[in-house]
C-alpha cells in the first residue's frame, strides 16, 4: 500500500519502468524541473493509479492498460519486449525449441503475467510448451535471475523482458535476445497524472520533456 507520508513531488512507476527506465535523462530531467526532493515509489500499475486518485502520488508510469476515466493519461513511448537468455540462442525461437527452455516469469494474476500469456495465446503456445517455469514478483528479480543463470545448463532459463531494460547487458554480451516465431512484441508505456494536480503546471512541463527524450 502507498502512503502519502510527506511533501516531495511523489513519483510511483511499475518495477520495470522505475527500476530501468526513468533512471539518468528523465528522472534528471524531472528533478530538474520540479526543484526539490522527489520520492519515487516502486508498485504494481493497479496500485500506482489508486495512489494518484487518492493524492498520495503527483505523477506515475505504468506499462499496463489500466484506465480511469478521472485520470489523465499520456502515451510516453514503446518498449519492446524480448526473450532473453544467459547463453546466445538462435535469433528466432519455434515452439519446438521452447521444450529445451525454463522460463521465469510474473507471478501469476499479475498484469505482466497476463500480458505475456495473451501474447503466447495469438502464438497457439503456452507455458507448458517450455520444459519448466518458474515465477518471481518482479522485472528486477527476473532479470537478475537469467544474468545469474548458468549458460551450460542442458535447459536453458529465459524470460521475456523490456530490451530496454538490458540494453547495457544486451551490448556487452552478458544477456543474449530472441524471440518466438520471429514476431515482434512491444508494450505500451503511459505516463499518468490528475489534471486537478498542484503541480499541474510543471507536470505538463514534464511530460512534454519526456516526450522529447
Amino acid at each position: 500500500m502507498i502512503e502519502n507520508i510527506d511533501e516531495r513531488f511523489k513519483i510511483g512507476a511499475s518495477h520495470t519502468i522505475g527500476s530501468h527506465l526513468l533512471p539518468g535523462a528523465p528522472i534528471e530531467s524531472i528533478h530538474t524541473m520540479v526543484k526539490q526532493r522527489i520520492k519515487i515509489t516502486l508498485a504494481p500499475c493497479s496500485e500506482v493509479l489508486k495512489a494518484i486518485k487518492e493524492k498520495k502520488l503527483d505523477l506515475g508510469f505504468i506499462e499496463s492498460p489500466l484506465f480511469d476515466k478521472h485520470l489523465k493519461y499520456t502515451l510516453w513511448r514503446e518498449d519492446e519486449m524480448v526473450l532473453c537468455a544467459k547463453k546466445q540462442l538462435p535469433k528466432v525461437l519455434s515452439k519446438e525449441d521452447l521444450k529445451y527452455c525454463r522460463i521465469i516469469c510474473h507471478e501469476k494474476g499479475s498484469q505482466e503475467r497476463a500480458f505475456i500469456e495473451e501474447f503466447f495465446k495469438t502464438q497457439e503456445i503456452s507455458l507448458d510448451d517450455f520444459d519448466a517455469s518458474s515465477q518471481v514478483s518482479n522485472a528486477t528479480a527476473i532479470i537478475q535471475s537469467i544474468k545469474w543463470s548458468s549458460p551450460l545448463a542442458p535447459i536453458t532459463a529465459v524470460a521475456i523482458v523490456s530490451k530496454m531494460a538490458i540494453e547495457y547487458e544486451l551490448k556487452y554480451d552478458d544477456l543474449y535476445s530472441s524471440s518466438i516465431n520471429n514476431q515482434s512484441l512491444y508494450k505500451k508505456l503511459y505516463i499518468v497524472y490528475r489534471e486537478d494536480s498542484n503541480y499541474s503546471e510543471v507536470i505538463s512541463q514534464i511530460v512534454e520533456e519526456l516526450l522529447k527524450l
